[in-house]
């Protein structure tokens, strides 16, 4: 493992430019753009794409080193040797099976890596010299491809058998993506074209009128249900509808070379500009609302939202894993993916509130499953968001409502000093609110000199309360919500713990 070196650089944005004119942004994106930025161990290594991981990590190529890389949201670095020499990994995508699946344009090879053992396999593609490119995870549960140099779309199940399909036009596809009409959703490099493809294979082309040549790039299903698209050559992010209508929308500036595009966990359309080394968001009515100069020449590439919910994209030439700090203080983020909650087990603070980005591709949904019935978002396609506030202490267990083999937990403990004198009253605090019609509050308190946990505030509708120790030591409180007709609780919250010295 390698901590990267972690530089800050901070920017206030004191102008925002819109779509034709300058316009000012709302006042929750009036603030300082932070970036940081975690240096690979591998030198020159030529980071690519990077995608979310399963679990809680984001997972990168390595293109020039043969390795592919594991960032924690700390920016601590870990690398895995990809077996096949100068294979140049470079798209990735994480799979339903919870595995890292990746591309290998120089071997014309798949490979899987498994987060757990690091273990990695390799299957090769039917067509010779096909340069497999970008990859994506599927509506129907495989792994898409695109096939550069042959025109081709390819799709590899997750027991490595692959079937290759004609893209449908010359030449040279690129990015690729689920979409949420159940789809895949590929760029066409030269000839500015989309493909719409079936999981069945079966494409269908849509021009992108325009004087001049685009170099489509990258693609991206947008919070609006449409697709995304970046330019190469061109000066702007193009919108498709899922029945081919398409509408560009300008960037302003001179030539940057337009790369990487994703949906934040804002709702808006994240971009890197690689010639001019610059990152920017977009809302989906096309007004930019963040342009941000990064460091020199580093050429940043491919863009994702992560687990923690801020936007981390690749530094090809920097050398680098760069870090958007866009999570709010007060919310606990998640990310609900076709391999499960991406993390799984979430510690949040009380009256925080916790959010779920489904990224898909299938549709998914987030219920509480205590049997008090808290929340439930219902079936939510990709590229959606549920938040729920944590009003009270305690442990939530929550399942995929779709897929309810997924399972997750949110965790808030009670509010307490972290030290105390004996004697002198301190507050211990179990909610925000007031428990809903019917439910109460159960707080119990461990002491220094007991065996185990006592009852201490049972049965209360109270939020808060004093507590003054007698004796000096470790005092350990937790809480939990439950519903007094039938005793179904949450569990209980993980202990808040107070230090006390006479």
């Amino acid at each position: 493992m390698h901590d990267g070196k972690n530089i800050r650089a901070v920017a206030t944005l004191g102008l925002c430019f819109g779509l034709m004119t300058a316009a000012q942004p709302d006042a929750a994106q009036a603030q300082e753009l932070r970036i940081d930025v975690f240096r690979i161990p591998t030198p020159a290594s030529r980071p690519y794409t990077i995608t979310a991981g399963p679990d809680g990590c984001l997972y990168f190529t390595e293109s020039h080193g043969d390795k592919i890389g594991r960032i924690t949201p700390e920016g601590v670095i870990t690398e895995f040797n990809v077996p096949t020499p100068d294979c140049g990994p470079y798209g990735i995508a994480a799979g339903a099976d919870g595995r890292i699946w990746f591309t290998e344009r120089f071997a014309d090879q798949i490979g899987r890596l498994d987060p757990a053992s690091g273990r990695i396999d390799e299957f090769p593609v039917n067509t010779p010299f096909a340069q497999p490119w970008e990859i994506t995870a599927g509506p129907d549960g495989n792994l898409w491809f695109t096939e550069e140099d042959v025109h081709q779309i390819g799709r590899i199940r997750l027991n490595g058998d692959v079937t290759e399909y004609p893209a449908g036009a010359c030449c040279f596809p690129t990015g690729i993506t689920a979409g949420a009409d159940g789809h895949l959703w590929s760029t066409i490099e030269i000839g500015d074209q989309l493909v719409r493809m079936t999981p069945g294979g079966d494409a269908t082309l849509f021009p992108v009128q325009t004087e001049q040549q685009l170099l489509l790039w990258d693609i991206t299903p947008g919070p609006d249900g449409n697709l995304w698209f970046t330019e190469l050559a061109g000066r702007a992010i193009g919108r498709i509808t899922p029945d081919g209508d398409i509408r560009r929308f300008p960037v302003p500036g001179k030539f940057s070379g337009i790369t990487g595009v994703a949906a934040g966990p804002d709702g808006l359309l994240w971009f890197t500009e690689n010639d001019t080394a610059r990152v920017g968001a977009m809302r989906s009515d096309g007004e930019i609302v963040f342009s941000q100069a990064i460091e020199r020449n580093s050429r940043p590439l491919s863009i994702v939202h992560g687990p923690d919910g801020n936007l981390w994209f690749t530094m090809a030439d920097g050398n680098a894993i760069g870090r958007i700090r866009r999570a709010r203080n007060e919310t606990a983020y998640v990310l609900s993916m076709d391999a499960g909650f991406s993390p799984a087990d979430r510690e949040c603070r009380l009256g925080d509130t916790v959010q779920w980005t489904f990224v898909g591709p299938r549709t998914h949904g987030v219920r509480e499953r205590s049997g008090l019935g808290l929340f439930d978002s219902g079936p939510m396609p990709i590229v959606s968001y549920f938040s729920h506030p944590v009003t009270a202490a305690g442990t939530y267990l929550y399942e995929d409502s779709q897929f309810p083999v997924f399972k997750g937990r949110i965790r808030a403990g009670v509010d307490a000093p972290k030290r105390g004198t004996t004697g002198e009253p301190f507050s211990v605090v179990w909610a925000t609110q007031a428990a809903p019609d019917g439910q109460v509050f159960d707080v119990q308190l461990k002491s220094p000199d007991g065996s185990g946990y006592e009852d201490w505030q049972s049965g209360v509708t109270t939020l808060s309360a004093e507590f003054a120790p007698l004796v000096a030591g470790a005092h350990k409180f937790r809480a939990r919500l439950r519903r007094t007709s039938d005793g179904e609780a949450l569990k209980f919250s993980p202990p808040a713990r107070v230090r006390v010295s006479e």
